[in-house]
């Protein structure tokens, strides 16, 4: 009995090593901002705030068209000088929003969400504006609405320390079976350390799959007002070579790239997967990586 004991006490090592890496490996939310939104409408008001947020959210505030593009370039400045945050990347996407840039405001929305995948009003705003882009969506396997509805509950980092903190429990009890001399209790042990054990795998998966999630760099936005995609990447397009047609706003993810010479006269073309399993190639200039 003391050697399994020490068999999964070298197996809860491991499988705190392999969350503390998750931990370690997701991106960090350097945002101290007080947030109060509901809307697309709405703006974080950040604490203390640089000059430039400051200068960007009066702009936001004015209300006019140059006013919303004024507060972008003085975002963009200061997520170029201060580093990015959820909070500054949200009112980016706001000020795009407002600037009639679905697919910029999309782009920032979701990199708002890696940053804080747990905020509900960025979610929201981000449900908001896709709900207005002309492609519909598609559906979402079982496997990542799960991730996403997990993901609205903790961040990776959370869902590491809820695994960590459940095999330590799933020990504590495993050691209770080993040396309790009480039957009952040895039975209570059992079967409540079986039930805890499930649910630890169950949340080491999440854990892995939401770390991806946050730090994946395969989603890219359509930002041109249209684009045609192709079965293969060669220009000009002829008629058996359409695809399909995606607009601003859509979402795909980048499979590869095709190799071209470092010649601008040539276009770069990108293999991505979109409105579901579908495989084409697109023109690089009319994406955005998220």
């Amino acid at each position: 009995m003391k050697s399994i004991y020490r068999i999964l006490i070298s197996l809860g090592l491991l499988v705190a090593a392999i969350q503390v890496h998750a931990i370690e490996n997701e991106p960090t939310n350097d945002s101290s901002a007080t947030v109060q939104r509901n809307n697309a409408d709405s703006i974080a008001v950040s604490d203390p705030a640089t000059d430039l947020d400051r200068l960007a959210d009066e702009a936001y505030m004015r209300g006019t068209p140059q006013d919303y593009i004024e507060a972008i370039r003085l975002y963009n400045m200061a997520i170029e000088k201060d580093g990015s945050s959820a909070a500054i990347y949200y009112n980016l996407g706001n000020a795009y929003y407002r600037a009639d840039s679905l697919a910029k405001a999309i782009i920032c929305y979701e990199r708002a969400l890696r940053l804080n995948p747990t905020d509900k009003d960025i979610r929201a705003n981000l449900d908001f504006v896709n709900s207005k882009i002309i492609d519909a969506k598609s559906t979402d396997g079982i496997s990542n609405i799960i991730v996403e509805k997990s993901m609205q509950m903790f961040s990776p980092n959370g869902w590491a320390i809820v695994s960590i903190a459940l095999f330590v429990v799933v020990l504590l009890l495993t050691a209770g079976y080993i040396f309790s001399r009480n039957v009952h209790l040895r039975k209570v042990f059992f079967f409540v350390a079986l039930v805890l054990l499930v649910v630890n795998v169950v949340s080491i998966i999440i854990t892995i799959n939401a770390s991806a999630v946050a730090g994946g760099n395969n989603e890219a936005i359509v930002t041109a007002p249209s684009t045609q995609l192709s079965t293969s990447p060669s220009t000009p397009l002829d008629e058996s070579q359409k695809a399909m047609l995606l607009h601003e706003g859509s979402k795909v993810r980048v499979i590869r790239e095709l190799a071209t010479p470092n010649d601008p006269r040539v276009k770069k073309w990108i293999e991505v997967e979109a409105a579901g399993d579908n495989r084409a190639w697109i023109d690089a200039d009319a994406i955005e990586m998220i």
